[in-house]
Parts: C-alpha cells; structure tokens; sequence
C-alpha cells in the first residue's frame, strides 16, 4: 500500500516564510517578472505520470497571476481569502525561486 505524506499546513507556511526572506535577503525586496506567458496543464495530468502529456491547451500568466493575488490586499484572505487562490502563487513562487536559484 502506498503511503501518503501528510502535510501540516503551518510547517509549510513557515517553510515557504523562510525562503521568500531568503530569496529577498539575497536578490532585494523586488523581483521583475521578465517572462509572463507559461504552459499550465491540469493537475490531473500533472499527477498523473505514467500517461504521457500529448498536448497542452493552457497558456498561463505569471502577470495574471500577480494581478490575481494584489487583488486580496484589500480582503481579509484569513476570513474571506479562498483557498483555491494558492494556485496563483504557485508559478510565480516555482519562477522566482528557478530564476534568483542560478
């Protein structure tokens, strides 16, 4: 049987802290989006390995994704901030920490 790790939400959220004030403390308090366009596939066929990716219809944007998250400023994202919005975060999170990384 397969076993699943399971992850505690604050660990991450402490992890995830910590290296974006490492990536701050050694690239600056502003990173430049140089790129915006990405290919996003659908988590099923990301999860899904052993079925090869034939093609890719979606086209993501690292500049949408930004305007996405500025948007919850203004929110209480603790009370109001659904969490289907981390999905915003996590390409611009995967391009900052390839790009300061080399």
């Amino acid at each position: 049987m397969l076993k699943y790790p399971v992850v505690q939400l604050g660990d991450l959220r402490r992890v995830v802290n910590d290296l974006l004030e490492h990536a701050e403390r050694v690239h600056g308090p502003e990173f430049t989006l140089d790129h915006d366009y990405f290919w996003d596939i659908s988590s099923d066929a990301a999860l899904d390995v052993l079925t090869p990716i034939t093609e890719v219809n979606e086209v993501g944007s690292l500049g949408d994704s930004w305007e996405f998250l500025l948007g919850m400023i203004d929110t209480d994202i603790k009370e109001d901030g659904p969490s289907s919005m981390l999905i915003h975060a996590a390409p611009l999170l995967r391009y900052i920490g390839e790009k300061i990384g080399r």
